[in-house]
């Protein structure tokens, strides 16, 4: 990510998980708070899991290189993701 460019930095900062995948994963926990997943389902939400952490990770590492060049990035809301995504 050192190599990517302002640009490609402020598009990962505010990355986040598709709405389908973010929605799916929010049912899997709901149900899993009333009810025992199957194998298939538990597996599922632990790919979505891993996905979101990677997600997290990204967007953290771009925040700390967006502040090696001196953006100001005390302002949370700038990375606020597309609501639409």
């Amino acid at each position: 990510m050192d190599e990517w460019n302002d640009t490609d930095l402020w598009e990962a900062a505010r990355s986040t998980l598709p709405r389908v995948q973010r929605e799916r994963m929010e049912s899997l926990h709901h149900k899993q708070q009333r009810e025992e997943l199957t194998n298939a389902e538990l597996e599922e939400v632990n790919n979505l899991e891993n996905l979101y952490r990677e997600v997290v990770i990204v967007r953290a590492q771009a925040a700390v290189l967006l502040k090696q060049r001196d953006y100001d990035i005390s302002d949370l809301s700038q990375f606020a993701p597309d609501p639409d995504s």
